[in-house]
């Protein structure tokens, strides 16, 4: 071998190689900041599954207790409805999710008395 060759395969060797089809670190985390930063699109069906837990949520914090039935029967039917399978998150749990502090405050102000309390506490350890 001659010096030239010698040379060249130094210069040749220290350069890097890049790879422009293989993602970057800097590529994934401004992906993940995208996806974190767009609101989560619902269909119309998921819309009217979450306004109508939130409207239960909203009635068993009235003081109507009259209510309070049809708004714990409601929730324990779309929960029981999503929960028989299993392969993600039931989306009545992932909506009631954010609503479980406001449920334990109605939880907590009932009397032992209340007839619905004991089902409100089946509820509430399904979500917690």
């Amino acid at each position: 071998m001659s010096k030239n060759t010698k040379d060249e395969k130094e210069k040749t060797a220290a350069v890097p190689v890049v790879d422009d089809n293989a993602p970057s670190a800097e590529g994934k985390d401004k992906k993940k900041n995208n996806e974190k930063v767009l609101p989560e699109e619902l269909s119309e069906e998921d819309k009217a599954l979450k306004e109508g837990l939130e409207l239960a949520v909203l009635r068993l914090s009235e003081d109507d207790t009259s209510l309070h039935k049809q708004a714990l029967d409601h929730l324990v039917t779309e929960i029981k409805s999503a929960t028989s399978s299993m392969t993600s998150v039931p989306k009545p749990l992932k909506f009631l999710r954010t609503h479980y502090d406001a449920l334990k405050t109605v939880y907590e102000s009932w009397p032992l008395t209340h007839d619905m309390k004991q089902l409100m506490a089946d509820v509430m350890s399904v979500l917690a």
